[in-house]
């Protein structure tokens, strides 16, 4: 009986590996293509990219959203995009496509801003100012401000988002969160000293940071309007110096906490951007360190960080998933240690806190209060765990990416950052089998830790209600925001109807 038991406990894990190859095959394929494709276009070129294909069928960045719109529309000018909105029962925008929920999918209509992007539309160099048009990608943006002598002060980590995606899901770094307010940095629309919206009964808006629009269309994902112009405040191009390394910190015990504490601490006060990367089944962590510096830029320093960024991609597609599926993960977790080895470099600014190629993969973040980082980071590598062991094929390669942000920041009504000193936890798997059984368990965990999930992120079972304890008042203006300027519903979805319950009609 016994060894009945041991045979068919032994069939069910060959099933399951067997069941995980065509999507280890898929995440391999794809990430290996992407970084090809990359290389030999000279950097032009990249695959994982949310768009439309000459068959008008719509997908996002991870292929996860392939449908084809009853109206598909690329405005080229700001009097188009009034003309779209008020012609269209249903409308939802994408920039990228770089989002990893269905806030993308349309009832009806779907509209990108690609052909309305690029050039600067003013400039005002005496305040380090650019104005920009809503559809243009960060990395553009970037390259726009290095040739007036200009930066971004400071950039999250991927540099494929539009600018108005990234104010609509109020998309965060890391940074200070210890000294003042001038030294503090979080968000990008901290960069931001005004914007322009096309609201859902077509008329325009210019609104600044103090007006409670801003505040709204800042992580309201779309729901009060369409970003059409956003004025850019920089600062003076500059280099950064990118270090990571690596040392052991158990979260294991409650005895660790304090020495845990301690050394997130340091590192912040320390540096001007700080963030961990935490690995299952070890103690091993990587520490990310970015600071402004006068040094010279590294020789090569871009394709040098291309290489490292391309290797990362390829261990975590093809060597992290085949140890996870085939339960070695717990005894070969040195593959941590490949990862972003001897890659301290100067770089400029926007290189440095960008990427712009990765693995296929998927993202749960949310926020907790600082005060619960140590607790939220061990549940949440625990769970891992824990899942991983009782699944008879594993999880996907996984690791949790821990960043932090200040916390007066109050230029949004429901970002996930707001008003509070944030710890940011991002559960990054690899895009494949078991990921969301996964997240579905971390979901329920986060409701224990008055975590915020990130909009723009895998977001399936929160809805209205959670949104209401969360954000309580904030969210009560920002619907009546949202009634206000989109009164019939134009900008609704399935993704946003969960969330807000408007256009529910």
């Amino acid at each position: 009986m016994k060894f009945l038991s041991v045979l068919r406990a032994a069939s069910t894990t060959t099933l399951s590996i067997l069941l995980s190859v065509p999507s280890y095959l898929r995440v391999g394929l794809v990430t290996t293509w992407n970084i090809v494709l990359y290389a030999v276009s000279l950097r032009r070129c990249i695959w994982l990219e949310g768009r439309v294909g000459i068959d008008g069928v719509f997908m996002n960045w991870i292929r996860h959203f392939r449908y084809t719109p009853a109206n598909f529309l690329r405005p080229t000018t700001e009097e188009e995009i009034i003309d779209c909105v008020k012609q269209s029962r249903r409308l939802r925008l994408f920039g990228a496509g770089h989002s990893f929920n269905d806030g993308v999918v349309s009832d009806e209509t779907l509209v990108s801003l690609d052909d309305y992007s690029g050039e600067i539309k003013r400039k005002d160099l005496d305040k380090n100012q650019i104005a920009v048009k809503g559809g243009t990608h960060i990395r553009k943006v970037a390259k726009l401000l290095l040739e007036e002598g200009l930066a971004f002060k400071a950039l999250p980590s991927h540099d494929a988002q539009s600018i108005g995606g990234i104010l609509s899901t109020d998309v965060h770094g890391t940074g200070r969160i210890f000294g003042t307010k001038e030294e503090n940095w979080g968000f990008v629309s901290e960069s931001v000293v005004r914007l322009k919206l096309v609201d859902g009964k077509g008329e325009i808006h210019e609104c600044e940071p103090s007006d409670d629009l801003f505040k709204a269309a800042t992580g309201g994902v779309g729901a009060v309007g369409i970003i059409t112009e956003v004025v850019v405040q920089a600062v003076p191009r500059f280099n950064v110096e990118q270090k990571f390394e690596r040392r052991d910190l158990s979260l294991k015990k409650e005895s660790d906490k304090k020495v845990f504490d301690q050394f997130v601490e340091k590192n912040l006060r320390c540096n001007d951007h700080f963030s961990l990367y935490l690995f299952p089944f070890t103690n091993t962590c990587q520490i990310n360190t970015w600071n402004s510096t006068p040094d010279r830029q590294s020789l090569v320093g871009d394709l040098r960080e291309d290489v490292s960024i391309s290797f990362d991609a390829l261990v975590a597609a093809w060597l992290g998933n085949l140890f996870a599926y085939t339960k070695r993960l717990p005894k070969l977790s040195w593959i941590y240690d490949l990862k972003r080895r001897g890659t301290n470099l100067v770089l400029e600014s926007n290189k440095a806190y960008n990427r712009t190629i990765y693995h296929q993969h998927q993202e749960l973040e949310f926020t907790v209060p600082f005060e619960k980082t140590f607790e939220a980071c061990q549940c949440f590598k625990k769970l891992y765990e824990k899942l991983y062991c009782d699944r008879p094929s594993g999880l996907p390669y996984t690791l949790i990416e821990v960043r932090f942000t200040p916390a007066e920041h109050d230029l949004t009504l429901i970002g996930a950052g707001r008003d509070r000193r944030s710890t940011w936890i991002d559960l990054v798997c690899n895009d494949s089998r078991g990921y969301e059984e996964f997240y579905a368990a971390a979901e329920k965990e986060m409701r224990e830790f008055d975590a915020r999930p990130h909009l723009g992120k895998y977001c399936k079972s929160f809805g209205k209600e959670d949104m209401e304890k969360l954000h309580g008042g904030n969210f009560e203006k920002f619907l009546n925001l949202v009634n206000k300027h989109d009164p019939h519903g134009k900008f609704a979805n399935e993704f946003t109807r969960r969330l807000f319950g408007h256009g529910c009609s």
